[in-house]
């Protein structure tokens, strides 16, 4: 329990910054799959900070499907991708 509050947040700020990087991704270099990963990593970010502050479980479950799914879309264009 002492070691998740610790990593917890550092894991947050990390989600947080690839988030950002792939908005990045999605504007400058015009990459959609970064806007997803955007999505995704932000949503488990918020995934953390809900669970920190005790949500209940089917809210998580919900946040966690939509940023698993926004990934496996994601990933896909990239394999796609030329």
């Amino acid at each position: 329990m002492a070691l998740s509050a610790l990593v917890t947040p550092f894991t947050v700020l990390l989600e947080l910054v690839i988030g950002v990087l792939g908005i990045y991704a999605g504007y400058a270099k015009k990459k959609m799959y970064g806007y997803l990963f955007a999505v995704t990593f932000l949503l488990f970010a918020l995934f953390d900070y809900l669970g920190q502050i005790g949500m209940d479980d089917d809210t998580l479950a919900i946040v966690n499907i939509i940023a698993v799914l926004a990934a496996l879309i994601g990933i896909y264009m990239v394999i796609q991708e030329k």
